[in-house]
C-alpha cells in the first residue's frame, strides 16, 4: 500500500491537489530544520492548515456534503502522512471516514476490499522527508476586480483584488473595513472603505497583500467565495496614508494572523 494508491482510489481530483499544495507550502521550511522536534513541526502545520480546511469540516458548513467532508478528512490524513507527519485526531477522523464512505457506498469495491489495509497503513509511523517537495506552480484563476469573501474562523471578510502579479501568478487583495457573520453581498460592501493597517505612529496606511496559494475558483476548502466579478469601484482609500511599498507578500494560510492584526 502506498499513499498514491490510496489517493487514486478516492477519485478526489482537485481536492487532492489543493490540499497537497497547501501542505507543500507549509512543510518545505521544515524538511531540513534541526531546531524543532517532529511534534513541534506538526503542531505548527496543523495550526495553520486546519483553520482553512475547517471551512469544510466545521459544523457551520451545512452546504458541504458529508461525503465531501469524509473525503477531505481522508485526503488530509493521507497527505500529511506522505510528508512525514501524523496528527492523531485527524487520523482518527480519517479512519471513521473510511467506514462512513463504505457504509454509504460512495467508492468502488476495490476501496472496500482494501479498507483495512488503508487503515493499517495510516496507523504506521510516517517516514520523514529527506528533501523538499517540488513547489507548486504559482498561478491563479481569480482575476483583477474580483470581489471575494474570505472566511476566518466564524467570521467573513470582504476583499477586492486590485491586481495580479506577473503572468497571473498571485492575486493582490485589499480588505473592506467590516467583519461579517455570513458571506456578504455587494450591496453590503458597496461604498465601504478599505481597511488599512495602523502603524507605530498611530496613523492608518493602505494595506494590500499578494496572497500565494489563493489559486482555485471555486475554492475546494470552501474558505473563499466569489461575490462579484469586474467590479470597477475598489474600496475607498481616501482616509488612508500611502503605503511605503505596493503590497506585502504573504500566504493564504497566514490570513488569520493578518486579519487579527488588521481588525483589532
Amino acid at each position: 500500500m502506498t499513499h498514491q494508491q490510496i489517493i487514486d482510489k478516492l477519485a478526489a481530483g482537485k481536492l487532492v491537489q489543493s490540499i497537497d499544495e497547501d501542505l507543500i507550502r507549509l512543510i518545505e521550511e521544515f524538511v531540513s530544520a534541526k531546531n524543532k522536534s517532529t511534534t513541534e513541526k506538526t503542531e505548527i502545520i496543523i495550526s495553520k492548515l486546519l483553520p482553512r480546511w475547517n471551512c469544510v469540516l466545521g459544523n457551520n458548513s451545512e452546504n458541504i456534503s458529508m461525503q465531501y467532508k469524509q473525503k477531505t478528512y481522508l485526503v488530509l490524513a493521507v497527505l500529511l502522512h506522505k510528508y512525514g507527519f501524523q496528527y492523531a485526531p485527524l487520523t482518527t477522523n480519517a479512519l471513521k471516514a473510511i467506514d462512513q464512505l463504505n457504509e454509504e457506498v460512495v467508492l468502488n469495491d476495490d476501496f472496500f476490499r482494501k479498507s483495512e489495509d488503508i487503515k493499517a497503513f495510516l496507523k504506521t509511523e510516517p517516514i520523514a522527508l529527506k528533501r523538499k517537495p517540488a513547489r507548486p506552480e504559482n498561478i491563479t484563476f481569480y482575476r483583477e476586480k474580483d470581489v471575494v469573501s474570505i472566511q476566518i474562523g466564524e467570521h467573513y471578510y470582504g476583499a477586492y483584488i486590485t491586481e495580479l502579479t506577473a503572468s497571473n501568478e498571485i492575486p493582490v487583495i485589499e480588505f473592506y473595513d467590516k467583519i461579517f457573520d455570513k458571506i456578504p453581498d455587494m450591496e453590503e460592501l458597496s461604498q465601504r472603505k478599505a481597511k488599512g493597517v495602523v502603524a507605530n505612529d498611530g496613523k492608518e496606511y493602505i494595506s494590500k497583500y499578494a496572497v500565494a496559494g489563493m489559486k482555485f475558483l471555486p475554492d475546494f476548502a470552501n474558505q473563499i467565495h466569489l461575490i462579484s466579478a469586474s467590479e470597477k469601484e475598489p474600496p475607498s482609500e481616501k482616509h488612508l496614508q500611502k503605503s511605503i511599498g505596493l503590497y506585502a507578500y504573504t500566504d493564504l494560510l497566514e490570513l488569520p494572523s493578518i486579519t487579527k492584526r488588521l481588525f483589532v
